[in-house]
C-alpha cells in the first residue's frame, strides 16, 4: 500500500462539524465510483464517506467505513493517496434530512485506486448504506451533486486531475 504523508488526527472543532473520512475510489480508466445512498429516496448519490469514531484516527476510519459501507478492504486497492487538506461543507437544511446538531461535515479524503480484477460487491458490506454503485467521470459527479457539496467535489476533481489522472 502506498499512502502519502499522513495527517491522521482530527484537528477541527467537532462541536460544529461532524468529522469524517471520504473516499474517491477510481479505476484504471480514470472513472470514479459513485454510490447511491440506501437510506434516502432513489437518486441521492455521493462518494463513500463515514464518521470518525471517538479516539479513532483517520486511517482506521477509512478501512472500517469501507468494509461497513461498500464491502472493500485494503487488499482491493493498488494505491492510496491522502488528500493533503481537510474539506468542509455546511448542510443545506432545506434539502437534507440531517439533524441540526451540527452545521455540516469536515472530511479527510483518500484517493483509492481499485485493482483491475476487483469489482465492488455491495452485498459484502456489513451495513447497507449504499444500494448501488456505478463508475462515472468527475464531470458527471459535479453535475449530479447537491450545491452544498459541489465546492468540495470540485476541489477533489482538481487534485485528481493534477496529481493522479495523468499517472494512469
Amino acid at each position: 500500500m502506498l499512502c502519502s504523508a499522513s495527517m491522521n488526527t482530527t484537528t477541527i472543532d467537532t462541536r460544529f462539524f461532524r468529522a469524517g473520512v471520504g473516499t474517491v475510489i477510481y479505476n484504471s480508466k480514470g472513472q470514479v465510483a459513485w454510490f447511491e445512498r440506501a437510506q434516502h429516496p432513489v437518486g441521492v448519490w455521493q462518494f463513500q464517506q463515514g464518521g470518525i469514531d471517538l479516539g479513532e484516527d483517520t486511517e482506521v476510519t477509512l478501512w472500517r467505513e469501507l468494509a461497513e459501507e461498500v464491502g472493500l478492504t485494503s487488499d482491493d486497492f493498488e494505491s492510496v493517496i491522502e488528500y493533503p487538506h481537510w474539506t468542509v461543507y455546511q448542510y443545506d437544511f432545506t434539502i437534507t434530512d440531517v439533524t441540526k446538531s451540527r452545521l455540516g461535515q469536515a472530511h479527510r479524503w483518500y484517493f483509492l485506486k481499485l485493482k483491475d480484477d476487483v469489482e465492488i460487491d455491495l452485498s459484502k458490506a456489513t451495513e447497507q448504506e449504499a444500494s448501488a454503485v456505478r463508475f462515472i467521470t468527475f464531470d458527471q459527479v459535479l453535475s449530479e451533486t447537491n450545491d452544498f457539496k459541489k465546492h468540495v467535489y470540485a476541489e477533489l476533481q482538481d487534485y485528481f486531475t493534477d496529481n493522479i489522472l495523468n499517472t494512469l
